[in-house]
């Protein structure tokens, strides 16, 4: 899925992934490819970006103080405010 990072003042990332570990607001929670659309508050915490390679899983991680995700269209967006 295409994932991107935006805050106020610029886009923090923009990249694929193959799953996305969010801080929503009742605990954390994965996105994956074909997730169902919708919109989520996210509180304070980090996110974790995986992305899959030919050896090993890797990973990217964000802290966020809030924010919200928006899934559509196998395309994640994450509006946040990040420290």
């Amino acid at each position: 899925m295409k994932v991107k990072i935006i805050t106020a003042q610029k886009k923090m990332f923009e990249d694929e992934a193959s799953e996305v570990i969010l801080p929503g607001e009742d605990g954390e929670f994965s996105v994956l490819d074909d997730h169902q659309a919708c919109l989520y508050s996210l509180r304070s915490g980090q996110i974790k970006i995986l992305f899959r390679g030919t050896v090993k899983q890797n990973e990217k991680a964000f802290t966020i103080r809030v924010g919200l995700a928006k899934i559509a269209n196998n395309q994640l967006t994450i509006m946040a405010e990040t420290f």
